[in-house]
């Protein structure tokens, strides 16, 4: 091999190892989106079924009323 082709393969492995680099930051920028996104549907999940336990106790009122 020539020192030509050395630079062209040092050049290529630069640029690889480049990318490789804004792969991984990316993929941990995703990740932390993504742990974002769970927690939030977690938390909305816990409200939703809040909202159904009053629900179901306000129903459970009126039909009290109701006998």
């Amino acid at each position: 091999m020539s020192l030509k082709d050395f630079d062209k393969l040092e050049e290529k492995i630069s640029r690889m190892v480049h990318g490789l680099k804004a792969l991984r930051e990316e993929n941990q920028k995703l990740k932390k989106e993504l742990h974002a996104i769970r927690q939030d549907s977690s938390q909305r999940d816990g409200e939703k079924n809040e909202i159904k336990k009053k629900i179901a106790a306000l129903i459970e009122l009126v039909d009290s009323i109701e006998e």
